[in-house]
């Protein structure tokens, strides 16, 4: 691909294995001035102001979801210890 080359993939999962790789991805096609459009997102240029903002809540609701599962699974190995 070259400069002024449009991607368009169907799902933001085609570009990477996780949200951060997808993210490093993107922002080298951008790099080389390379748009990238996302189907399941309404065709949004992932390259423009509100396609980085999109990426970024992406990237936040992974980190979250990643928290959240560690948290659970502390918790469901506390569990057992404390009740002996």
């Amino acid at each position: 691909m070259e400069n002024g080359d449009v991607l368009i993939v169907s799902k933001l999962d085609r570009l990477g294995r996780n949200a951060m790789d997808v993210r490093k991805t993107v922002e080298q096609l951008a790099a080389s001035g390379i748009r990238v459009h996302c189907l399941a997102l309404g065709g949004v240029d992932l390259t423009s102001p509100a396609g980085k903002m999109t990426m970024q809540v992406i990237s936040a609701v992974t980190v979250f979801e990643k928290d959240l599962l560690i948290e659970r699974t502390h918790a469901g190995i506390a569990r057992p210890r404390a009740s002996g």
